[in-house]
């Protein structure tokens, strides 16, 4: 990681240098839609055969200004500060478990087993620098660059439904997730709301709203601050100013930390809690925007 940080400070101190001599320095902004989804190991079987977990598209957005230096008719180079949205749908269907707690206070709980079926949506927002080259073709401008964010903010909404647990093979117990991974807390005070009835033969409330760390025993945030990538893309300029345009972006960072990357299957009904601590997952990002040069 330490050659992106000289990467980012060399490109830093290029701009310095060249804008001394830079023709022309201008300003804009740019807004549109992001199509984010994360890339990296899935939960599988541990045959390898059956694949559990599935990751999906999110489409968010973004938003912010543009600056560009202008070296000679052709080339240039831009940086952006940008409010954007990433994140993905993760889905999950097969064999895992879920927790129930004494209280409040509890973090261990009491493991039960089931299938289960889920769909989380995780929005991550970042504050986004963008730094690249470009070079214009006719109407068309060329860049390829890098990224620094910061995470400003990492959500959860969604739902999982458990069935074939001990509480009777055709009960559905049915958790709804509103989470924050920056200020949750772990298994009991991640319970934000309790069900109405009670499990099939108990006096027990299941929950029926739960946060980001509900099956877990420590509140350690999953996602990691910051995130740098790779950026290629390509503009249409429609008049001197207007433009549109479609960007990549490859996160280069692992943005989970393994100790709090909770494995969900559990394939042999025994056991507690474990974690993907050797996974590896990115962001991945197209944006497609609408922008102003002035």
């Amino acid at each position: 990681m330490m050659s992106f940080y000289r990467l980012c400070i060399i490109c830093c101190c290029l701009i310095c240098g060249l804008s001394l001599s830079a023709q022309e320095f201008s300003g804009g902004f740019r807004a549109g839609l992001n199509f984010a989804s994360f890339d990296g190991d899935r939960e599988m079987s541990a045959d390898g055969m059956t694949e559990y977990e599935t990751f999906r598209t999110y489409t968010g957005f973004h938003v912010g200004a543009t600056f560009a230096l202008e070296f000679t008719d052709l080339v240039g180079i831009k940086a952006d500060l940008m409010y954007s949205q990433r994140g993905g749908q993760i889905d999950y269907d097969g064999p895992s478990y879920f927790y129930l707690y004494q209280n409040t206070a509890d973090t261990e709980g009491e493991i039960n087993f089931g299938r289960r079926v889920s769909e989380k949506d995780v929005v991550n927002s970042y504050i986004d620098v963008p730094l690249v080259a470009y070079y214009r073709l006719g109407p068309f401008e060329i860049e390829g660059g890098v990224s620094a964010g910061v995470m400003v903010s990492s959500r959860l909404s969604g739902g999982t439904t458990y069935s074939g647990t001990r509480f009777g093979a055709d009960e559905e117990i049915i958790f709804n997730f509103d989470g924050n991974y920056y200020r949750d807390g772990a298994g009991g005070q991640s319970i934000l709301a309790f069900a109405t009835e009670p499990l099939p033969r108990t006096e027990v409330r299941p929950p029926s709203i739960v946060g980001a760390y509900y099956n877990s025993n420590s509140d350690e945030s999953l996602y990691r601050r910051l995130d740098f990538g790779l950026i290629a893309g390509v503009s249409v300029f429609l008049n001197n100013g207007l433009y549109v345009g479609v960007r990549y972006q490859h996160g280069l960072t692992d943005i989970t930390q393994g100790e709090n990357d909770l494995r969900v299957t559990n394939e042999d009904n025994t056991g507690g809690r474990s974690f993907n601590t050797d996974d590896v997952d990115n962001n991945r990002n197209v944006a497609a925007s609408v922008g102003f040069r002035f």
